[in-house]
């Protein structure tokens, strides 16, 4: 009844610790989606931006359009099928994450920053500068803070 325990050895924990560690990193990365996901969104926030500047007469119609495709985008990026049709095979849930709030600061500060820069400066066009900078936010920053916040709750 009373059955040996198996201690690992120093190198077989090691190499469960790093397997382990391996696993983690490789769920975090494969939470963010596919590069084309943030690639194409960054690209329309930008053409959202230029048009709405260059064509102020689509606005109205334009913003209904693009609200209507956000809202879809999170509605299939909440199911299994519509995930990995987009590239993302695992959900992270918002309880492991910190409040949205701190999700979106970076962005929102770029926001601020961005307008209070336009304003003072006098920028023509300064809403294809601000689409711009958020394109630019969304395409490359965007994921590399989603997948720094994955790592840092699994710290916790």
């Amino acid at each position: 009844m009373n059955e040996p325990v198996n201690k690992p050895t120093p190198e077989e924990a090691a190499a469960a610790l790093r397997t382990a560690r391996e696993s983690r990193e490789r769920v975090a990365a494969s939470a963010l989606g596919a590069r084309r996901t943030s690639v194409v969104a960054g690209l329309v926030v930008f053409g959202y931006t230029v048009a709405i500047d260059l064509a102020p007469a689509t606005r109205p119609w334009l913003t209904w359009v693009v609200l209507a495709v956000a809202l879809i985008l999170v509605v299939v990026l909440r199911t299994r099928v519509g995930g990995s049709w987009l590239g993302q095979q695992v959900a992270v849930s918002d309880r492991a994450l910190p409040p949205a709030v701190w999700r979106v600061a970076p962005f929102l500060g770029l926001s601020i920053i961005a307008a209070v820069a336009v304003a003072l400066l006098r920028i023509p066009h300064g809403t294809i500068v601000y689409g711009a900078l958020a394109g630019l936010y969304v395409i490359f920053l965007g994921p590399r803070f989603q997948l720094w916040l994955l790592r840092r709750q699994d710290k916790d």
